[in-house]
């Protein structure tokens, strides 16, 4: 299956705030937690285009600490015996791949995947409603104008 991802992180190059995996068979939308969050020194972008928009009415995410990411992950992908991940952004990837390790020397276990990466852009997007800088809503975009 084919899913879009999307990250939203703390400026470039900064930490990750949200994670989100869109795919036909369902969707992953994880946020850190308030407390981690809060503790986050926010650039003023961030603080104003993707803080205040985290939690929709149609993008509710699962709030967890950054280090149970990657066990959230894995409980998502496990379902699908061949994922295709494909983003936008090459720290979309890095954000992904850096919650699937758990520990030094440890992974999650996961099945084999794909990774992706496209030079191409989700926005504008003919999906009603859509929230740019909203992770979920960014990997709904994407894989939107993927897919169709």
């Amino acid at each position: 299956m084919i899913y879009g991802l999307d990250c939203e992180f703390n400026g470039f190059g900064g930490e990750l705030i949200s994670l989100a995996l869109s795919g036909e068979a369902g969707e992953l939308y994880l946020v850190r937690t308030e407390a981690e969050l809060n503790a986050m020194d926010a650039h003023e972008w961030v603080a104003e285009h993707v803080l205040p928009f985290l939690s929709l009415a149609d993008a509710r995410p699962k709030v967890l600490p950054l280090d149970q990411f990657g066990r959230a992950i894995q409980a998502f992908l496990m379902a699908d015996k061949a994922p295709v991940i494909i983003a936008d952004w090459p720290e979309d990837l890095m954000h992904l791949m850096q919650c699937l390790i758990i520990a030094p020397g440890q992974m999650v276990r996961i099945p084999d995947l794909s990774l992706r990466l496209l030079q191409t852009s989700a926005y504008p997007s003919e999906i009603t409603d859509a929230v740019q800088h909203n992770a979920l809503w960014d990997a709904r975009a994407l894989r939107h104008a993927l897919t169709g």
